[in-house]
């Protein structure tokens, strides 16, 4: 998307944010909400409550949509396996020969397979981040439920001097990069439509970013940790939609430092996502250097990948059919 059309998207987006009206809960500064309305709460979930929320995130997050368990690739032919599809299906036909053939065949799986798993868990742990926030807010939060399309949750809170309380559409991310800036506006729309097309709610609305983890490294304070997206010409993407980073986020909804929470988390993180590449990587090695000369990818003479070879390997054509196993 170039700058014009950024602008444009923009300017209708702003258009479009016109016909909304601002919900009539208190406000601080920048269309804040109140801070009185999210006090610190005073009491913290216990050590068990905790693991057992983190427990059933991880579980969640291995489930599909019709409730079957994703089971993760763990013995060796299984790891090699994946890594030569992996070579096959998302190698550059650039780049990749060229690396690949300056270093030695038994190096390969672990310069592949063990990145490639880590970008799988890197992915699995973002779902994880979601089904924790939904797991924790069910300890101290009414009404909680998993949200719909844009949505990961909507929840009912309580707010001091402000008996109506507020409804909250919640979408969280792993991170603010999840998130592109050109996307930030549309993001927004899509959760606040479905707030405008709620026929059930009985208090003012709250649209919620949730950002699980810290933005380069910094965890804000709680204080801090409530802002207001703004377009590129200083209005509000919508006056009716917070970012809650993970300073405000976790203690909000359990009490505990985002650093509490991770601090635990780590304790059960290897029984979830376990490195198998990175255990099994030498005999794998072995073994996808074997797969390798099999499929006559390798330099008699050099003893190391070819790279004209390989370069074919990744760049078949569709007729072709002597690597279709992979």
């Amino acid at each position: 998307m170039d700058d014009g059309t950024c602008l444009l998207a923009e300017t209708n987006y702003s258009q479009d944010m016109a016909n909304i009206k601002m919900q009539a809960y208190p406000r601080g500064d920048d269309y804040l909400a109140d801070d009185k309305l999210f006090p610190r709460p005073k009491h913290k979930i216990g050590a068990g409550e905790l693991s057992g929320a983190i427990t059933r995130a991880f579980e969640r997050s291995f489930k599909d949509k019709q409730g079957n368990k994703t089971e993760l690739a763990q013995s060796p032919e299984e790891l090699v396996e994946l890594c030569l599809r992996h070579l096959k299906e998302r190698s550059d036909p650039i780049l990749s020969p060229y690396f690949l053939s300056q270093c030695e065949i038994e190096e390969i799986f672990e310069l592949d397979a063990v990145s490639h798993e880590m970008q799988r868990h890197r992915m699995r742990i973002g779902v994880f981040y979601q089904y924790l926030l939904i797991e924790l807010m069910r300890l101290r939060l009414k009404n909680v439920s998993d949200g719909k399309r844009e949505g990961d949750a909507e929840a009912e809170v309580d707010t001091p001097g402000y008996a109506k309380g507020l409804r909250l559409f919640i979408s969280v991310k792993k991170s603010s990069d999840t998130v592109g800036g050109q996307d930030v506006g549309g993001m927004i729309r899509r959760l606040e439509s479905m707030a405008l097309e709620d026929k059930n709610l009985t208090r003012p609305y709250l649209c919620v970013v949730c950002f699980a983890t810290p933005q380069r490294g910094i965890i804000v304070s709680y204080e801090k940790g409530r802002t207001v997206r703004r377009n590129r010409d200083g209005h509000p993407y919508s006056p009716n939609c917070e970012v809650w980073s993970p300073g405000f986020v976790f203690p909000y909804v359990c009490g505990l430092d985002a650093e509490d929470v991770y601090h635990a988390a780590l304790q059960i993180v290897g029984k979830f996502l376990p490195f198998h590449s990175l255990k099994l990587r030498k005999e794998c090695g072995k073994m996808i250097a074997a797969e390798l000369k099999k499929l006559k990818l390798v330099n008699a003479e050099t003893g190391r990948l070819d790279p004209l070879k390989f370069q074919q390997f990744v760049t078949q054509r569709k007729e072709a059919d002597e690597f279709d196993e992979f």
